[in-house]
């Protein structure tokens, strides 16, 4: 449990820029012609590189789960990275897909905050995995003498 509320080595930044993704996977990614779809729908129906996205933010959360000392978290900073970035070229390439598509059939294409959660969620894992192994550096306030 102390996975949750241990906020040390600099991985409360990753943990919740991943919950961001998982959330934002679920809801409502996109309307058009009045139907609205999530990215789970969207993956379902024929985006099938969509389940990377959710898959890179499990391997996130796998990193910071399996690591726990601040040595080996710094060494995982450009895997989160990695991870960030290709969570994130699957959202790009689905959201020109859909776009090409609803042109191709004049009709209106409106993205949802499902989307841009993901977004937001995944550009927190990429700032936050600059500080991913940093210990907390505290003061000493005693005074000499």
């Amino acid at each position: 449990m102390s996975f949750f509320a241990d906020p040390r080595h600099g991985r409360g930044g990753v943990l919740v820029g991943a919950a961001a993704v998982l959330l934002g996977f679920f809801l409502p990614f996109v309307e058009f012609r009045g139907l609205l779809a999530s990215a789970l729908v969207v993956a379902i129906d024929g985006a099938a590189n969509l389940w990377l996205t959710p898959g890179a933010a499990l391997g996130q959360l796998w990193i910071l789960w399996s690591r726990r000392d601040a040595g080996s978290m710094r060494k995982a900073r450009l895997a989160v990275l990695g991870l960030a970035l290709a969570g994130a070229l699957p959202l790009t390439y689905t959201r020109w897909r859909i776009v090409a598509m609803a042109d191709a059939a004049s009709a209106n294409v409106g993205f949802r905050m499902g989307l841009w959660i993901m977004v937001g969620g995944l550009a927190l894992c990429a700032a936050s995995s600059v500080f991913l192994g940093r210990m907390r550096r505290t003061r000493d306030r005693r005074t000499s003498g």
